[in-house]
Order: structure tokens, then C-alpha cells, then sequence
């Protein structure tokens, strides 16, 4: 349960960055998330063929938009890079990106989650506090609220989701826009996005951080992620090359358990 701290009254955003963190959350509600969950996966798919076909090296040869199966511990690092200009589904690229990244673990959302759900820690007490009250300074909203009183809000709506997770597994956006369960889940583009660095290794990209740190909390063994960036050297490589360059799709809802998270 949350318990509003001493200094929730003390934090009083100018009118500048309270305007535009309403903005903001009203964009993303009425505009953004309604466009990406319109987005036309297989006109999409047209169009990376014909980029395929262009430029052959700078594309994977298999769907873009294909799912993968991943253990959630299996991804330990983050990418520190901006956002590309441009969308880079199944993108070689080369160069230095991979090389600046952070423990995913140590993120404020991860490390709260794991905090709060397997050492029983008050939502208050973890570092999601800092991090909701340092998106409001910034950017006037953190995660669609644009108040600190809606803290709470935010919180409940995570315990919400382990309890969906412990109870119904790891469910794609799809299957949940589709039973109605999440309307404005966005399918594909919504999973958990990760780079695939030089060496091979994910790296968490965006989307998702929520559901990951909790279905590593819970033993979840696949979680479905959608693969941006492969890095050049690894994908170049002879014994990259000779296998299939992914790793195995992500076909069902998976359930099983794994050894407790550490």
C-alpha cells in the first residue's frame, strides 16, 4: 500500500512543465498510441522486402516483425544510445552503439520491481519513487500521470500486473488487445525490444521493462521480444551465418517456471 511521503507536497511543478506533461499524456492517449496500434505490420513487411532487395546487407533475411522467444534473465544490459531517427526492425548496422550500455538491473523500474515483490518492499521505499518524481520534474509526466499524487495510481496498476502474470502467464499484446483483457495494448511493436550487441547479447532497447523484471521475479522461462538492431561482427560472423541468425520464435503462451531469481 502506498503511503504518500512528507515531501509529496513539496513537489510543485512550474506551470510550464505541468502544461506541457499534460500535453504530453493527452498526445500520447489520443494520438500516438492509437496510430502505433493501427500500425500495418504486413504493409510493413512489403516495404523491408523491397529494402531488402536495395540493400541486401543491411537487412536480416527473415520477418522482421517475427517474435522470439527469450529467458527474462537472459537480458542483463540496456542501451544507453538515443532512439534512431529511424525504425531499425531487422537493420546491420556496424559501429560503436552497442558499446554504451547500463546493468538493466540497476534501472530504477527493474530494481524497484525486484525490490518490491521479492523483498516485500513498500513502493514508496524503492527507487520507482525517485524515478516517477524525476520524470515529473523533467518532463511534467511519468507514465501518463502528471501529478505526484498519482504515485499510488501507478503503483496499483503494477501489483495488478504480477497478479496477472503470477495468475495467467506471459501473454503477448495481441492476445491481450484481442480478449480485451488490455484494449490499448499495441500488438508486435509494444513487446519488449531489444539490440543484439557484437558479441551476440540482448541489450533492452525499450517496451516492457515492466513485464520483464516481473516475469524474472516470477520464474516466467520465455518472454516474447522484438529484435531491432543486430550488430554487424556478430551477425557477420562464419558460425552466425551458418545457423539461423535468431534465435527460436515465440509461439505460445508460455508458463513453466524456472529456478527462483536471484
Amino acid at each position: 500500500m502506498y503511503t504518500a511521503k512528507q515531501s509529496d507536497s513539496t513537489l510543485t511543478l512550474p506551470l510550464q512543465t505541468h502544461i506541457r506533461g499534460i500535453l504530453i499524456s493527452s498526445l500520447q492517449t489520443h494520438v500516438t498510441t492509437p496510430v502505433r496500434a493501427r500500425f500495418p505490420v504486413g504493409v510493413g513487411r512489403n516495404v523491408y522486402r523491397q529494402l531488402t532487395a536495395i540493400a541486401p546487407a543491411e537487412f536480416v533475411t527473415q520477418d522482421p516483425f517475427e517474435l522470439i522467444a527469450v529467458h527474462p534473465t537472459d537480458i542483463t544490459k540496456s542501451v544507453l544510445e538515443s532512439a534512431p531517427r529511424y525504425a531499425q526492425w531487422g537493420r546491420i548496422v556496424d559501429g560503436e552503439w552497442d558499446t554504451e550500455t547500463e546493468p538493466f538491473w540497476e534501472r530504477p523500474v527493474p530494481n524497484a520491481i525486484v525490490d518490491r515483490f521479492k523483498n516485500g518492499s513498500a513502493w514508496e521505499d524503492t527507487t520507482l519513487y525517485e524515478a516517477f518524481s524525476t520524470q515529473l520534474r523533467r518532463f511534467g509526466n511519468a507514465w501518463g500521470h502528471t501529478s505526484i499524487d498519482d504515485f499510488h495510481v501507478r503503483c496499483a496498476t503494477i501489483d495488478r500486473l504480477y497478479e496477472q502474470l503470477d495468475t495467467n502467464g506471459y501473454q503477448t499484446q495481441a492476445a491481450l488487445r484481442e480478449r480485451g483483457d488490455d484494449p490499448h495494448a499495441v500488438p508486435v511493436l509494444d513487446e519488449i525490444n531489444v539490440d543484439i550487441d557484437r558479441n551476440g547479447e540482448l541489450l533492452w532497447r525499450g517496451y516492457g521493462q515492466h513485464r520483464l523484471a516481473i516475469a524474472a521475479v516470477l520464474n516466467i522461462e520465455y518472454v516474447p521480444v522484438l529484435v531491432h538492431r543486430r550488430h554487424k561482427q556478430w551477425y557477420t560472423k562464419k558460425d552466425v551465418a551458418d545457423a539461423t541468425k535468431r534465435r527460436e520464435p515465440y509461439v505460445d503462451v508460455f508458463t513453466s517456471r524456472r529456478e527462483p531469481y536471484e
